[in-house]
C-alpha cells in the first residue's frame, strides 16, 4: 500500500524538477538567442556600410572613366557627345559647378562653329536667308548697323494694320526692330499648306532661340508697308543650323 502511494505520487513529486529543468534550460537559451539576433543586425547593418561604400566606389569610378570619355569626344570634335557624357556625371553629382561650366564653354564653341553673315537690305520685306532650322534647335543672332525709316503712310486712330505677317507692322515687336520668322516648308512654293510661317520673334542686336518649328529662317526690318527705308544691316546667325554654300552665303 505504502509502496503503491509512493509510486502515485512520485509523478507528482518529480513534476515540479522537470518544469525546472526546462524553465532554466529556457532561460538559459533566451540571452543567445538575443545575442544572434543582435549580431544578425549587426551584420546587417556592416553590410549595408559596406554596400554604400561600393556604391561610392562605383560613382567616383564611373566619373573618372566618363571625364576621361567627354575628353576624348572632345579632341575627336564630338562636342554633343561629350556634353551628353558630361550631364551623365552631373545626374550624380548635380553640384560640379566645373562639370556644369565646361558643358557651357562646350555649347559655346559648338553653336560657334556654325554660322553665316549676310548683309540685310532693310527697304526690303522679309529676306530669304538661306538658313533651316529644326524644331528645338539652338538659333543665334547677333547684329550690328542703322537704318533711317520714312514713314508716309495713312492711318486713322486705329493705328497700323497688323494682321497680315508677310507686309503689315507686326505686333509684340518694337517698331523698326530687326524681326525673324520660320517658315514651315519651301518658301517659294506657292502652296499655302506647306508655307505656314510661324509666329514673328525679336532679333534685335542680340538673341537667342529655340526653334519653334522645322523650316527656312526670313528675317526683316519691322515697318509698316509703304516705308522707305536706307541703311545697312549686318546679321550673323550661328548655332544648330543648315546652311548654304559658301558661295551663296552672303559674306
Amino acid at each position: 500500500m505504502v509502496s503503491s502511494l509512493m509510486k502515485y505520487r512520485s509523478p507528482e513529486t518529480t513534476l515540479p524538477m522537470v518544469c525546472g529543468i526546462s524553465l532554466a534550460l529556457l532561460l538559459m537559451l533566451i540571452p543567445d538567442a538575443a545575442l544572434a539576433q543582435k549580431n544578425s543586425s549587426s551584420s546587417r547593418g556592416t553590410n549595408t556600410v559596406a554596400l554604400e561604400k561600393k556604391v561610392a566606389d562605383a560613382e567616383t569610378s564611373f566619373m573618372k572613366t566618363a571625364a576621361d570619355v567627354a575628353r576624348d569626344y572632345e579632341d575627336l570634335g564630338e562636342l554633343e557627345k561629350a556634353q551628353e557624357v558630361l550631364r551623365k556625371i552631373l545626374s550624380l553629382q548635380p553640384g560640379l559647378e566645373k562639370v556644369r561650366d565646361k558643358i557651357k564653354e562646350l555649347e559655346d564653341i559648338r553653336l560657334g562653329k556654325n554660322e553665316i553673315l549676310l548683309d540685310i537690305d532693310p527697304g526690303k520685306g522679309w529676306v530669304v536667308t538661306g538658313v533651316g532650322v529644326k524644331k528645338g534647335n539652338k538659333i543665334r543672332f547677333l547684329s550690328d548697323g542703322e537704318c533711317r525709316i520714312l514713314i508716309s503712310q495713312r492711318i486713322d486712330t486705329e493705328g497700323f494694320p497688323s494682321d497680315d505677317v508677310k507686309q503689315d507692322l507686326v505686333a509684340g515687336v518694337p517698331l523698326g526692330a530687326l524681326m525673324g520668322v520660320i517658315v514651315n516648308g519651301n518658301v517659294k512654293e506657292k502652296r499655302k499648306e506647306k508655307n505656314k510661317p510661324g509666329t514673328p520673334f525679336l532679333i534685335g542686336k542680340k538673341s537667342e532661340i529655340a526653334a519653334s518649328q522645322d523650316g527656312q529662317l526670313l528675317v526683316r526690318m519691322n515697318v509698316p508697308p509703304g516705308s522707305k527705308c536706307t541703311g545697312r544691316i549686318r546679321l550673323k546667325i550661328s548655332g544648330d543650323i543648315l546652311i548654304p554654300s559658301k558661295g551663296s552665303s552672303g559674306k
